[in-house]
């Protein structure tokens, strides 16, 4: 508490809040700039960037506990809480499959009611169910994040396991028999159990836990461990000091695949980038002091995904087709250039993303990202099937792993909550699975929703989705509308119900979805519109077509709140800071909002490709223009905002959301209120148990409804 109190009268230049109906806590600041190019930045708040000291830590609690207080006096919080854990208790149980091995089905499950899902198998789809791994009990006190990897005969589960908000932390094994967890304990690590592998794990391995540490994850090495063995005999498969001749830069992980029934292995030097760099090296080899790396492809041909049988390599690539197409070569032999073409995408349909079964690719193609129709190509015949299926809406296909044909169809829509099904391509047989699960929400029969496509600020054609309850809709400009977006990496927005949406659609609230370029969408040059110096396209898009719901009667620019996270925080900040008079609410969820800054904390030499550096003059003036904090204007009124942050994000440091909420708490000249919510047990990804997970909503549901004028 002291500290809180110390925080409100910080020395130096003190600011005030630029509305006095908000009493923010007092953010100094410092003459501090930097030159690139000929061109001074200043950055009056560079002193937050230093989280570790107690100064800055007590600016971040006095600003948690203001931001606290005020949310609390927002109505409707409770009833919306109340509404989401009476809609968690209406399927009797929720799932989430992890795999099959061994004939072991592995899943996680979650009753109504319960905090956190916890992971399960069973022996057969008929055999007994077994609790394998409760996150709250494995440290009593604590909740535990982790993702599994499980062995060749489903003898074995490796565990990345972190305490909920530190997203680093070690790698355990727990015998599926027994149920208990081998000595072999991999500090600050994460990996996964060799392909066809009983007991060789690979990972990679952080310098600490320290995830505040901008070179926490530089040099990591590609680390070989042998179940039962000491760490100390652990061989280094792969790394820049091992490997100069490859030239693997810090901020590269380099990572080496070994695939069952396959004589090679293969080398990545991976960052966001979606352009693989592959080397190949037959897995004999493994033993040798120092492995002959032979080069299979290089960012050039565009490969983002490969595929092996054998010796056979199936290529995703984008090269000479941007909505896809598979190649495959010999990996005796790699020829890249006269590779026979098996499948690629046209003008409507891209390859939207592909995985392995036993003797199948599983291609799923898409329209837009929006349609989705899954699709089997045998390796040995090169035949290709259509999976036939009664579903309606989209339909997922995926293997339940490299040594089966049974496939799990994910089936989901808008308007249609997320379900499992099994496809067995041995007999063309389509199924419930173990996992299918008995859902009815109540209003869910008056969902609809419209695809659209908007013209943006070049003429270009933007999809945009809406969704709305039919029996509350009007087409007046009445209706609150709540609109996200994100638009970076190639990644897109896909169709997709929740329940936790339904507080909002039962109020009226009209939800869109924009599908900006940076997306994956429309495929490559979908992505390659929006990056670097393109990145402007992502946020003029959703500018564009949040006109097109006011214009179109759907909401008006008073009754409009947006929201993005992660990297959609540069599309939120930059969407607000340009056309400040579209919006009346916006969330940017653990937002990069300060891009120049972001190079130097530990996520951000991972992010160059996407992004770019300020070391080269193009992109550093492309990264200045996509810096929301860096286009925050004295004297605007901007909409209300609710800045989310973890402050143990490792990939967009707390202070970055931080900066951006201090100067628009004192350079906004607009009566809404600018709150930084701090969550201290998060870290990028939110609360830990689903109780909290609805507590956050809640409060953000209540701030978009109390400031669009909900009634």
């Amino acid at each position: 508490m002291y500290r809180i109190f110390i925080a409100l009268l910080l020395c130096g230049v003190l600011c005030t809040a630029s509305s006095a109906q908000y009493n923010y806590p007092a953010t100094r600041t410092v003459d501090s700039s930097d030159t690139y190019f000929n061109v001074t930045v200043k950055d009056p708040y560079r002193w937050l960037e230093n989280v570790k000291s107690n100064e800055v830590q007590d600016w971040f609690q006095a600003q948690s506990a203001y931001t606290n207080a005020q949310l609390a006096q927002i109505p409707g919080q409770e009833a919306i809480a109340a509404e989401l854990k009476a809609l968690d208790k209406i399927v009797t149980a929720k799932y989430n499959p992890q795999g099959l091995a061994g004939g072991k089905y592995f899943y996680n499950k979650r009753f109504p009611g319960e905090p956190v899902y916890k992971l399960y198998y069973r022996q057969g789809e008929q055999g007994k169910e077994v609790l394998l791994f409760d996150p709250q009990q494995y440290i009593p006190g604590k909740t535990m994040n982790y993702n599994i990897s499980v062995n060749d005969d489903g003898s074995r589960v490796l565990f990345n396991l972190s305490e909920a908000g530190a997203e680093l932390g070690d790698i355990r094994v727990m015998d599926v028999a027994s149920g208990k967890m081998l000595p072999d304990r991999i500090p600050h690590s994460s990996g996964n159990f060799v392909e066809g592998s009983k007991d060789l794990i690979m990972y990679g391995r952080a310098k600490s836990y320290d995830t505040h540490d901008p070179e926490v994850w530089q040099n990591a090495p590609c680390m070989l461990h042998t179940l039962g063995t000491d760490l100390s005999k652990d061989k280094v498969i792969a790394s820049a000091q091992k490997y100069p001749e490859l030239r693997i830069l810090p901020s590269q992980f380099p990572g080496v695949y070994l695939f069952k029934n396959s004589p090679y292995m293969i080398l990545g030097k991976f960052t966001v980038e979606n352009y693989k760099e592959l080397y190949v090296a037959p897995v004999t080899a493994l033993n040798d002091e120092h492995i002959a790396w032979t080069p299979l492809c290089t960012k050039e041909d565009q490969v983002w995904n490969i595929f092996v049988k054998g010796s056979d390599i199936y290529l995703l690539t984008s090269k000479g087709n941007p909505m896809f197409r598979i190649i495959k070569t010999s990996l005796k032999k790699p020829d890249l250039a006269n590779a026979p073409e098996i499948a690629s995408g046209d003008a409507d349909w891209k390859l939207s993303d592909v995985s392995q079964s036993r003797d199948y690719l599983i291609i799923n193609k898409s329209k837009n990202e929006l349609i989705k129709k899954p699709y089997a190509y045998h390796l040995s015949t090169g035949k290709t099937i259509a999976l036939n299926t009664p579903l309606n809406g989209n339909i997922i296909a995926s293997p339940q792993g490299n040594h089966t044909n049974e496939l799990i169809l994910t089936n989901l829509g808008w308007n249609l909550p997320l379900n499992f099904y099994k496809y067995d391509l041995d007999t063309k047989k389509f199924s419930n699975s173990p996992f299918t699960m008995k859902i009815s929400y109540p209003g869910q029969e008056h969902l609809q929703y419209e695809e659209v496509e908007v013209p943006s600020h070049d003429g270009t054609l933007v999809p945009l989705s809406i969704v709305y309850d039919k029996t509350k809709f009007k087409k007046d400009g009445s209706n609150i509308s709540f609109m996200e977006g994100y638009g970076s990496y190639g990644m897109s927005q896909e169709p997709y119900f929740s329940s936790s949406y339904l507080p909002l659609l039962s109020r009226g609230v009209v939800m869109a979805i924009a599908h900006v370029r940076g997306g994956g969408e429309k495929g490559q040059e979908w992505w390659l519109a929006g990056k670097k110096n393109t990145k402007p396209n992502t946020w003029k898009d959703f500018n564009a077509c949040a006109e097109y719901l006011i214009r179109n009667g759907y909401t008006t620019s008073q009754k409009l709140a947006i929201t993005g996270a992660s990297a959609g925080g540069i599309l939120i900040g930059r969407a607000i800071t340009e056309r400040p008079d579209l919006y009346k609410v916006a969330i940017p969820k653990v937002g990069c909002l300060n891009t120049l800054r972001m190079e130097r904390s530990p996520n951000g030499p991972a992010n160059i490709p996407e992004f770019g550096t300020v070391n080269d003059e193009t992109e550093f003036k492309a990264l200045l223009e996509m810096d929301a904090y860096q286009h925050i204007k004295k004297g605007i009124a901007y909409p209300a905002q609710l800045i989310t942050t973890g402050f143990n994000d490792p990939r967009v440091e707390s202070y970055i959301p931080a900066k951006f909420a201090a100067r628009m708490q004192t350079e906004g000249a607009s009566t809404n209120p600018v709150f930084l919510y701090v969550d201290y047990k998060a870290g990028h990804f939110g609360g830990s148990t689903v109780e909290e997970q609805f507590a956050q909503r809640a409060k953000e549901y209540a701030f978009i409804l109390w400031h669009c004028g909900y009634r």
